[in-house]
């Protein structure tokens, strides 16, 4: 940009915003201010072309940075982490923050906001566990004889691995070599934990003959995973669990199963899909059992051990743990979810399971009704159409969960810019486009949420609406 010096000239001096920046936010320090307009004003020189600075005026540009500087320290104090509506359908969206919380369990935690018996026995008033405040409730839910969490499942499963596989084999089948979100491949984890990867069978066959030829002197541990991100169909086979969990212990070693989403038996049969049950893999022996919390157990993130006693009790010892383990405000957000599957509707208790359960006679009577709350002069955009919605992260990836959602399509007005319009807005909305058209699918709005939704449709779609 030739001229760019000379239009970098009509920039204020930074003591010009200061003077003003002070007066409105005379709370803040005097320091962290004046860094945050340098870097800002640092911004617009590395990329004028951005600011359109040739068309204003010295006192225009100043106004403009000093509003922009005062909204992105508004932002900054309010924090980046805000409230969204998602109107997607995928219901453990992992961009928005996978399995959502009822906010009635999250009053509760007020109650350890300052100091709590996190690892000291009231009883005895001696130094307790912290791993205490779960184990109880993780078996009597599991069945196994206990368990623990850490922060989530990639971290139990690199804690599993490196306390019974460091500088040893560990068994994996090749058809379970997977990859989850951010390129975290097994093999690689396995590397990190200090293990020897032992491939055997192939990607679509894997015999118990292939697990039994692998074993030897060397061997730390056997790993099953499951792959819940995607599917292995057709011409394929695997050995029954029972079956490598008696191989395992013939030869004294234990056997890892990486669950992954971690299906209860609220959630282990979803509209004719299926994911295997913890609880099963539990009874059908596995030593140590891992999965996630936030994703089909409806929980915080988390990633809860649980097994055969003097496994988990190995796990809980190993020093890797006191990287991994969980705080409290975190225990006490698993346990409030932990003890919703005590009841017997637990899944009206919990907030990501009344997604996922809702049928499609349910949400097409919620679409008409929101539908009749739109303004008359709006609804003609709107129409209800059958729809597919998705569990999420990676959890039951071929289920398709029937649905029936909301499609805006105004006139002369992209899908793309109503969706960017609704995405930007102080609460922002996530819909998604399909066919040209907006698409809002309520499985993912709480009821209560609906009226503020109503409100930004309203106000956002007046600018295109007469």
């Amino acid at each position: 940009m030739a001229d760019s010096p000379n239009l970098l000239a009509k920039l204020p001096p930074v003591h010009v915003l200061l003077n003003r920046l002070e007066s409105e936010f005379p709370e803040l320090k005097p320091e962290i201010v004046k860094r945050f307009a340098q870097s800002y004003l640092e911004q617009i020189r590395r990329n004028p072309q951005d600011f359109n600075l040739q068309n204003k005026t010295r006192s225009e540009l100043e106004e403009q940075i000093f509003e922009s500087l005062s909204f992105r320290i508004r932002n900054m104090l309010e924090g980046s982490l805000k409230k969204v509506i998602n109107a997607t359908g995928v219901v453990l969206h992992t961009g928005l923050g996978r399995s959502p919380l009822n906010p009635e369990l999250i009053k509760n935690l007020s109650s350890v906001s300052r100091y709590c018996n996190l690892e000291i026995d009231l009883e005895s008033g001696k130094r307790g566990q912290r791993n205490e405040h779960l184990s109880f409730l993780l078996q009597l839910l599991s069945g196994a004889e206990d368990g623990f969490a850490v922060n989530n499942n990639a971290a139990a499963v690199m804690l599993m691995l490196n306390t019974f596989g460091y500088g040893k084999e560990v068994i994996l089948s090749r058809s379970e070599m997977i990859e989850i979100g951010g390129s975290f491949r097994m093999p690689e984890v396995m590397l990190s934990s200090g293990c020897i990867l032992k491939e055997i069978g192939t990607t679509n066959k894997t015999h118990l003959k292939d697990y039994e030829e692998a074993v030897n002197e060397n061997t730390g541990a056997i790993l099953i995973c499951h792959p819940s991100n995607y599917a292995v169909q057709g011409f394929t086979h695997k050995p029954d669990l029972k079956e490598i969990v008696s191989l395992a212990h013939r030869h004294n070693i234990p056997l890892i199963y990486d669950l992954g989403s971690g299906s209860t038996e609220e959630t282990s049969k979803l509209f004719g899909g299926e994911e295997p049950e913890i609880n099963a893999i539990v009874r059908a022996g596995a030593d140590l059992v891992s999965f996630s919390g936030d994703k089909l157990l409806g929980g915080p993130q988390a990633g809860i051990i649980v097994g055969k006693r003097k496994y988990v009790e190995q796990c809980a010892n190993n020093h890797l743990l006191r990287a991994l383990r969980l705080d409290k405000l975190m225990i006490k957000i698993l346990q409030l979810i932990l003890t919703q599957y005590l009841y017997r509707n637990a899944s009206d208790r919990l907030e990501a399971h009344r997604a996922l359960l809702a049928d499609e006679k349910s949400l097409k009577e919620r679409c008409e009704r929101f539908y009749y709350m739109l303004p008359a002069a709006m609804q003609p955009f709107f129409k209800i159409t059958k729809a597919s919605g998705k569990v999420g992260s990676g959890a039951y990836p071929l289920l398709k969960l029937p649905s029936a959602v909301l499609r805006l399509n105004i006139p002369k007005v992209t899908a793309k810019h109503i969706s960017d319009k609704l995405r930007k807005n102080d609460v922002p909305v996530i819909t998604y486009i399909d066919d040209e058209e907006v698409v809002i699918d309520l499985r993912t709005v709480p009821e209560d949420e609906e009226s503020l939704l109503l409100d930004i449709l309203v106000k956002t779609l007046s600018a295109f609406v007469g």
